[in-house]
C-alpha cells in the first residue's frame, strides 16, 4: 500500500496552519527543525513558515500530513528564485510524502514563474538530503556548525531545463 498515492495537497487553510504548526512543534522537540532560538516556538513558525509564503498542506486520511511554503528568496533581488521549506509528519515519514510535497512544489514555483529554487536544509546528517538529491537538486554550499557540530546544507536546483 502507498499512502502518497492518497495524498491530497492544496493551499493551506488557517486550520490547516494550525496542523503544520502542530508538526513543526512535534518536530522541534526532535530537534530536527530550526536551531534553538530566542523567539518562542511559535513566533519562530509564524516568521519562517507563514508570513508572505504560499503555504501548501498535504492532507491523507483527513488529517494533515506534512507540508511545505514557498517565496522569493531575496524579494529585492532575486525575486525569480523560489526558497522552500517541508515539513512530514513524524508518524507519515518514510512514505512518500515528502517526495510528493518536493514535487507538487516544483510544480507551483513553475507555475509562479520562479525559475530555480532554493533551500537550506538545516542539518547534514537529515537523510532527506537523498529525496532532495533524487528529484535533481544540486547541493551548491555548506554552512559549519549551525546546529551544535552539524553543517546546514545549501539546495539549488533550475526550474527552466
Amino acid at each position: 500500500m502507498n499512502p502518497a498515492k492518497d495524498l491530497m495537497i492544496r493551499p493551506a487553510t488557517p486550520d490547516d496552519v494550525e496542523a503544520l504548526y502542530a508538526v513543526y512543534a512535534e518536530l522541534a522537540a526532535d530537534g530536527a527543525v530550526e536551531p534553538q532560538q530566542a523567539k518562542p516556538l511559535r513566533q519562530t513558525f509564524d516568521e519562517g513558515w507563514v508570513r508572505d509564503r504560499a503555504v501548501y498542506a498535504a492532507h491523507l486520511d483527513g488529517s494533515v500530513a506534512g507540508g511545505y511554503f514557498l517565496r522569493p528568496n531575496f524579494p529585492a533581488f532575486a525575486a525569480h528564485i523560489a526558497q522552500g521549506g517541508y515539513l512530514v509528519a513524524r508518524s507519515v515519514r518514510r512514505q512518500g510524502i515528502g517526495r510528493k510535497l518536493v514535487e507538487h512544489s516544483l510544480q507551483e514555483a513553475t507555475a509562479a514563474g520562479y525559475t530555480a529554487m532554493m533551500f537550506n536544509l538545516v542539518m547534514e546528517s537529515n537523510p532527506s538530503r537523498h529525496l532532495y538529491e533524487s528529484v535533481g537538486f544540486q547541493r551548491i554550499g555548506t554552512i559549519p556548525d549551525v546546529h551544535g557540530t552539524e553543517s546546514a546544507l545549501i539546495y539549488w536546483r533550475s526550474l527552466t531545463g
